[in-house]
């Protein structure tokens, strides 16, 4: 079934797609002003405070038009805005009519269904109120699906990760134990040898969670991880998905830096770090993960300090080889240096069938050599090389920024970008990319509110998209890159197409999904039982003497090869035949 959504108007060489050769560059364009967002953000008083401002972007409402969350900071006594989309390119801060009205010194957000009830929830970690510090001031906020968020933190267990400790710097929601409802990570940064601030929440299913972080012995017997980014993503294939820390300090005292996680599909994780050949960066701090040379495989990328007087390597980019087996390319393929990165999202912003790295960044402390450092815009060549155009494409960003988000506010087909800044405004990207005969597009949303053994928005869930002999890959999850959480789509560049052959979807239950012949340039929101049938040859939900003709009519060629052999032939006849008068 497909469900409706807003209709949208129209290091090994890689063999390149014609369409490459006419790829554009995006066009971005400031308008925060012009779509009522101008907001700042301000905190003080809690350890490095230096490092906040986050958001997370979701469709509160379920009206098919992206919303984003917005943490104000607290210390300018205003409370955290909640941005609804108006459908028109403005936005309306709703906050206080959802209930979101308490005063504090927020951190980051997340968004996910944990519930199941088909409404994106959220989830906030915080230092507490101005003047008080210490623990059990997190926000777990229920959307009630009328328009208003319910707190229940506090009744759910989630209230607090370190009990000795405000401090928690990353949220994320995932399914690890692929039984339907979305988990809890949350990891904190302020030191503690023992790693307590970081613990792992178990979704109960009745809106209560259980800290199994010692049980399953998650942080057994390693050093001590500063964590300021995470996400649950299947980076080998088996459906369990790994969880990945971006972490800090790497060598410093006893820090070991990130970590990379197994997920072992028994409830418990390996730290296979050192085995994987990752957590190779100094000061990871943002990170996200995407197919960069579509070869089927998910790659991590992973931001950090770039300053070679003191041996600080920068950027890494794990390129994966085999199941835990990474090679790291950023210096080979020229993202290395961000300068002093935070948030990133991958995303192919010109729609060129390639995934691109957008990256903010920028140190607290005026007089820094990385202060006013711009963002990054690299754009991928197609060859497993990127070239930075943060300036020629209008992408112009510096000073703290923090968060980096992507979401298509506009509903056009390419993908927009927030920057949430440190003691800063705010800034709203709109991505004017040429609409053309090479840049088409396809974006695809998920809806499992009927399947409970799925967790809600089909989080967790692969998706393959062919065009002739080209596949591309995304995984659909809650990523956090760095405080914030971006739209709960999936997004596909994809050149010249004018058509997609197959659209598959590989559930977290081992189910899959197909579709073939569907038109480019649409949002989709697809469910388990939007499969088609490849005998269906016009599409009328039938097979029947149309069809056959079609499949006549193309004898002897690839029109209608129902078996993938090259040639249409009795083997396909035969198969269009055994759905006679069926679908």
């Amino acid at each position: 079934m497909l469900l409706n959504r807003p209709l949208v108007v129209a290091v090994a060489a890689v063999v390149l797609p014609a369409s490459i050769a006419s790829a554009v560059d995006p066009v971005f364009s400031v308008q925060t002003t012009a779509a009522g967002v101008n907001v700042s953000h301000l905190t003080s008083g809690f350890t490095q405070s230096q490092y906040a401002g986050g958001g997370a972007v979701g469709d509160f409402n379920n009206d098919g038009w992206t919303d984003f969350f917005f943490i104000s900071g607290g210390s300018n006594s205003a409370p955290d805005k909640l941005f609804i989309n108006n459908g028109n390119g403005t936005f309306t801060d709703r906050a206080a009519e959802w209930g979101l009205t308490l005063v504090h010194r927020g951190k980051s957000a997340c968004v996910g269904d944990f519930n199941h009830d088909g409404w994106v929830d959220l989830y906030v970690t915080s230092a507490g109120p101005i003047g008080t510090t210490g623990p059990g001031h997190h926000k777990l906020y229920r959307n009630n699906g009328n328009g208003t968020f319910t707190n229940i933190a506090t009744t759910a267990g989630v209230a607090f990760a370190d009990p000795s400790s405000e401090s928690a710097w990353t949220s994320v929601f995932g399914d690890y134990d692929l039984d339907g409802d979305l988990d809890l990570f949350v990891g904190g940064f302020s030191g503690a040898p023992s790693n307590t601030e970081h613990h792992l929440f178990r979704n109960n299913g009745n809106e209560t969670f259980t800290d199994v972080t010692a049980s399953i012995g998650l942080f057994s017997g390693i050093g001590p991880v500063a964590a300021l980014g995470a996400r649950f993503a299947d980076m080998d294939g088996d459906r369990y998905p790994e969880l990945l820390i971006s972490a800090d300090f790497k060598g410093s005292g006893n820090y070991i830096g990130s970590r990379y996680f197994k997920n072992d599909g028994d409830g418990t994780f390996t730290d296979m770090t050192t085995a994987s050949h990752t957590g190779e960066e100094e000061n990871g701090m943002g990170q996200t993960i995407c197919d960069f040379d579509n070869d089927g495989k998910i790659d991590w990328y992973v931001t950090s300090i770039y300053q070679p007087s003191i041996n600080w390597t920068g950027n890494k980019l794990y390129r994966n080889l085999q199941p835990h087996n990474y090679g790291q390319l950023g210096q080979f393929v020229g993202v290395n240096d961000g300068a002093y990165g935070w948030g990133t999202v991958a995303i192919d912003f010109n729609h060129d069938g390639w995934e691109d790295i957008a990256e903010t960044n920028g140190d607290a402390s005026p007089g820094s050599q990385f202060y006013d450092d711009p963002g990054r815009m690299w754009v991928n060549n197609g060859n497993y090389s990127f070239t930075e155009k943060a300036a020629t494409t209008g992408f112009v960003h510096n000073i703290k920024g923090r968060a980096l988000l992507r979401l298509d506010y506009d509903n056009d087909g390419d993908q927009d970008v927030l920057i949430f800044r440190n003691n800063g405004a705010l800034t709203l990207f709109r991505n004017d990319l040429r609409a053309g005969p090479s840049t088409s597009w396809l974006r695809i949303f998920l809806d499992t509110n009927a399947h409970p053994t799925l967790a809600g928005n089909g989080i967790g869930t692969r998706i393959e998209v062919t065009v002739g002999a080209v596949r591309r890959t995304r995984l659909l999850d809650c990523g956090i890159s760095f405080l914030g959480t971006s739209e709960l789509s999936a997004h596909f560049g994809l050149g010249s197409a004018t058509s997609i052959d197959e659209i598959k979807l590989t559930w977290t239950d081992g189910t899959v999904t197909t579709l073939h012949d569907i038109a480019v340039n649409q949002t989709l929101t697809l469910t388990p039982e939007s499969s088609d049938c490849i005998s269906d040859l016009d599409g009328s939900g039938s097979v029947n003497g149309a069809d056959l003709a079609l499949l006549l009519g193309g004898w002897g060629s690839g029109s209608y090869d129902l078996n993938d052999d090259g040639e249409t032939n009795a083997a396909d006849l035969a198969i269009l035949l055994g759905a006679w008068g069926s679908c």
